[in-house]
């Protein structure tokens, strides 16, 4: 263990200034406290142990978190005034932040495993305790005190969750909720340390289902590297759960790389547009066939080695360009039609974690293109081209259908379509005409005009 002062910026004084709203008076700007460092400004350390720290000229005490360090005594200690008792965890999660953007500098142990005392009465009687007291280790015993991987200075490795959580820390994800903020954990390998880089990582959600359990993945991948790390949430356990919740509401992480020896690579935070992907998890998970509790472990190790869902080349759900050509739009609307049924679209959303937004739009862009060209769709694309306002109802489209194909036909070389494509084309388009009640037009001859 090293007894070396901690010397980063998060432990160094600083000062900010704020704007103090009173009632029936007019605000007021200060400056206060965020950090005090007790070795570079001594004559701080009585206003601070004697509770005047923010104390204003008419003699009001401003109630203001902030951190005391003294790297003499190696204490730091985050401190919350009564008034601010809420604001505990973002005060925690801000100080564990300001550690893992500290790349270059080394976390002690006294700074990472820092103390949190309410009011200053309580910081005081710490501070002159430790001053009187001695105690020899070897008397202390750790009652009810969860396990904390040790690797000597290994950098920031008391941020890191449980020492449990890192059975498979090589190919697992390990999370962590901390003042409201999700944070998860990738172990990088020296030749990968390349990996999971802020510009090429992403963060998906998806649902596996194995002998009726439902088991919700969490996936960090690098689509350069190709690097994967998932976690595996069952959303019976409470803290799963509030993960799943968490990332319904605004789908973010802060993303920690570390090495084997539990020292940071490097961290950010990690957005994506998978929100209302996770409420639809969280909703069908509700709806799941009840399941025994024994073989959850046992369906993890199958997902573990199941092939990897991280994409598909054949789905057509991408926010390509609009299409140039009949031939380019009839090709994007079968791929569409293809992942039409309700199992396919539950495999896009849920298993492949394509964004519901890119799905939608996606998918009003291949019906637009249809439309453009007066390609037929099947009747479920027809009613939802209608729900999203490309046509004012299925009779009107069928119709404008009818007479886009109309325009398009005399040039269907020009526009990629063979004659076997433009028959088919016409037959469904009569099927429609059939179906939805609109009025026929003259026949058109299926040979197409070729240019010279």
């Amino acid at each position: 263990m090293s007894h070396r002062p901690y010397t980063g910026p998060s432990g160094r004084t600083r000062v900010e200034r704020v704007r103090v709203f009173r009632v029936g008076r007019k605000p007021v700007e200060v400056e206060v406290f965020r950090v005090v460092n007790v070795k570079e400004h001594p004559e701080l350390r009585e206003r601070v142990l004697g509770g005047t720290l923010h104390r204003l000229d008419d003699g009001e005490i401003i109630a203001v978190p902030f951190v005391y360090h003294d790297p003499e005594a190696r204490q730091l200690i985050l401190v919350i005034p009564h008034e601010a008792r809420g604001r505990e965890q973002s005060e925690r999660a801000k100080l564990l932040e300001s550690f893992m953007k500290e790349h270059g500098e080394e976390v002690p142990e006294y700074a990472r495993q820092f103390v949190v005392l309410y009011g200053s009465r309580a910081l005081r009687d710490y501070v002159e305790d430790a001053e009187t007291i001695e105690v020899d280790a070897a008397e202390l015993e750790a009652v009810d005190e969860r396990p904390v991987p040790t690797t000597g200075d290994a950098g920031f490795a008391g941020l890191l969750p449980a020492a449990g959580s890192w059975a498979r820390a090589s190919t697992d994800l390990a999370s962590l909720i901390d003042g409201g903020e999700l944070w998860v954990f990738a172990e990088v390998e020296a030749d990968g340390r390349e990996s999971f880089s802020e510009s090429s990582s992403d963060l998906l959600i998806q649902l596996q289902t194995i002998d009726r359990l439902p088991i919700c993945i969490l996936t960090l991948i690098d689509r350069r590297t190709l690097a994967v790390r998932r976690a595996y949430l069952d959303p019976r356990r409470d803290e799963d759960r509030r993960v799943l919740e968490l990332l319904g509401s605004d789908f973010h992480a802060m993303v920690v790389v570390h090495n084997g020896r539990r020292q940071l690579v490097r961290s950010f935070r990690l957005e994506a547009p998978r929100a209302a992907n996770a409420k639809m998890i969280l909703e069908r998970t509700e709806v799941a066939p009840e399941a025994s509790l024994e073989p959850w472990e046992e369906a993890v190790d199958a997902c573990r080695s199941a092939p990897l869902l991280l994409g598909n080349s054949d789905h057509p759900f991408a926010l390509d360009g609009n299409a140039q050509t009949a031939s380019e739009a009839l090709a994007r609307l079968e791929r569409l039609e293809a992942w039409s049924s309700a199992t396919k679209i539950e495999e896009a959303l849920l298993a492949l974690s394509v964004p519901r937004t890119v799905f939608e739009l996606s998918r009003c862009r291949v019906m637009t293109d249809a439309l453009r060209f007066g390609l037929a769709m099947s009747d479920e694309l027809i009613l939802q081209a209608v729900r999203f306002g490309l046509a004012p109802s299925e009779r009107e489209m069928a119709a404008m259908l009818q007479r886009r194909f109309e325009e398009i036909v005399p040039a269907a070389s020009e526009q990629g379509l063979d004659e076997l494509q433009i028959r088919s084309n016409r037959e469904a388009l009569e099927r429609l005409t059939r179906l939805y009640g609109t009025s026929t037009t003259p026949h058109l001859s299926c040979t197409m005009e070729h240019s010279r």
